[in-house]
């Protein structure tokens, strides 16, 4: 996913993306925008394809919004990650070296969303297959670096987690799904956000949480386990 195959798409995702916006404005005085973040409300608009009717539902909206939590969640591991071990990066300007995993992966990830977005704009289809898979090697990468591992394989993940974050922000970007603030910033308002959906606040939570280890300490598993669910 080169600069020139980003370039080449702006105009097409501008003008479909801007049909999306204007959906998105008409909404705003109802209490979708109260419950459902903008960026969440983005992916799911993004997961219909622009000619296709819009099938509207709370279960779609709650996907959408459980998966951009998810992408968020992990860009933000992966970021402090990097940030913490940024000594060890070596900055000669030689080319980033990364394991054959992310050499595929990376590859994969390119050309599916050339096929898909040459394919009349199909965006319904592009954060599923090689984006889910580039998410998980990330979380993959992350867990390899809390093993003991010799310098240079360690260096091995240290780049291929940085080379495998930008393809996925690269992606993120051309849909307008990149959020203005940190990550953590985001994540924080997917939270209020689920929790006014809930009819709580970030008190109640904890009130259940310490409710439910009470439960378990009690040994009662079968309520902890409704009591896991319901939160």
């Amino acid at each position: 996913m080169t600069g020139k195959t980003v370039t080449n798409f702006l105009p097409m995702i501008g003008c479909t993306m801007g049909m999306l916006l204007i959906t998105m404005r008409r909404c705003q005085n109802l209490w979708i925008t109260q419950r459902y973040h903008p960026l969440a409300l983005r992916s799911f608009l993004i997961n219909a394809h622009y000619r296709s009717p819009l099938n509207y539902s709370v279960v779609q909206l709650e996907g959408a919004s459980d998966a951009i939590f998810y992408i968020y969640q992990t860009l933000k591991d992966c970021q402090d990650a990097l940030l913490q071990l940024q000594e060890e990066i070596p900055n000669d300007g030689k080319p980033a070296r990364t394991t054959p995993d992310t050499n595929e992966c990376i590859s994969k990830l390119r050309n599916e969303f050339q096929v898909k977005m040459s394919d009349d704009l199909s965006t319904s289809l592009i954060l599923t297959g090689a984006f889910l898979e580039a998410l998980k090697l990330v979380n993959n990468l992350l867990t390899m670096l809390k093993k003991k591992q010799q310098k240079q394989q360690r260096l091995l993940v240290i780049q291929s987690l940085k080379e495998i974050e930008k393809e996925v922000t690269k992606v993120l970007d051309v849909l307008g799904l990149q959020p203005p603030c940190s990550y953590n910033e985001v994540l924080l308002q997917l939270k209020e956000k689920a929790l006014t959906r809930a009819g709580l606040v970030e008190d109640d939570v904890i009130r259940l949480i310490n409710e439910r280890f009470e439960v378990r300490r009690n040994k009662d598993f079968l309520k902890s386990d409704q009591m896991r669910a319901h939160l």
